[in-house]
């Protein structure tokens, strides 16, 4: 009796140890809480993706006047850039599952349209040092006067995550038929191929409100008479419930891909100097 118990208890005492070995196994793969970032930093994509069955509204909104243009009294006229036109973008996604998300963004800008998916391929956890995820999709600028109407992209989102409140993106990126040439009849695209990886960070200062950045390297194939500079944004984001609020500072209006690899806008290229004012409102609805 006494040898039937000691087994007993033997045998008990290891299904314990493996139960806790496949706990510790579990853990180390659970993915870590992510810092409340949501779909987009201020436009380059994050690895993030929302619960299973979730939809989501985002608007955009660039205002086309630099504050820093003209004297003082025209910046007072103008509202220092508040009172120009601005590039306006309304767009919608959904989860179908926990690492797959469609979306769709339609921006005044070209009247462009641009339609993608967003596939999570591993989430940072204590045995996974990153997040990477690859996003893919078109666009179809449907403005008038318009050759070069379609573009396809593709990119690779790779981040990292340092305690609770730091994470850096990586975001290698290309596309077809990017950029714009403008002619007096109208405008044609200024690459066929279109290659850059941008950067970004967030620091979580607060309880959901971050302090983003975004840093879009000059393309190394501009042509050479062309002068351009470096695309970069900084702002703040906020997260209210099934909300995010962002405000920030940027040198470029461009909110699709097929706009901020270039180095260059609607024809123009990009002047570090220039500072646009602009906002982004994401409202989440599900799960």
């Amino acid at each position: 009796m006494i040898e039937k118990r000691r087994l007993a208890l033997a045998a008990a005492s290891v299904l314990i140890l493996a139960c806790s070995i496949s706990l510790r196994a579990q853990d180390a793969y659970t993915p870590a809480n992510p810092i409340p970032l949501g779909d987009n930093l201020l436009t380059l994509p994050t690895s993030h993706i929302p619960a299973e069955g979730t939809w989501e509204l985002r608007f955009t909104h660039r205002f086309n006047g630099s504050i820093d243009q003209g004297n003082g009294s025209s910046r007072i006229h103008n509202l220092f850039g508040l009172d120009s036109n601005a590039d306006v973008g309304l767009g919608v996604s959904w989860a179908p599952r926990r690492d797959l998300q469609f979306s769709m963004l339609r921006s005044n800008a070209m009247d462009d349209i641009e339609l993608a998916a967003k596939y999570v391929v591993v989430q940072q956890a204590a045995a996974i040092p990153i997040s990477a995820a690859i996003r893919a999709g078109g666009d179809w600028r449907t403005e008038q006067n318009l050759t070069d109407r379609s573009t396809f992209f593709a990119q690779v989102i790779l981040s990292r995550q340092f305690g609770k409140r730091v994470e850096v993106f990586a975001i290698p990126s290309m596309a077809t038929d990017a950029g714009r040439f403008v002619t007096a009849t109208g405008s044609t695209a200024l690459f066929r191929h279109a290659f850059n990886v941008p950067i970004g960070a967030a620091f979580l200062f607060r309880p959901a409100l971050s302090v983003v950045g975004e840093i879009i390297p000059k393309n190394r194939d501009l042509p050479g008479n062309t002068h351009a500079d470096f695309g970069w944004a900084v702002g703040l984001k906020r997260a209210i419930g099934g909300h995010y609020f962002e405000v920030l500072v940027t040198d470029s209006p461009a909110t699709h891909v097929d706009q901020y690899l270039t180095s260059t806008y609607q024809g123009s290229p990009l002047n570090r100097g220039d500072l646009h004012l602009g906002f982004n409102i994401e409202r989440r609805f599900g799960k």
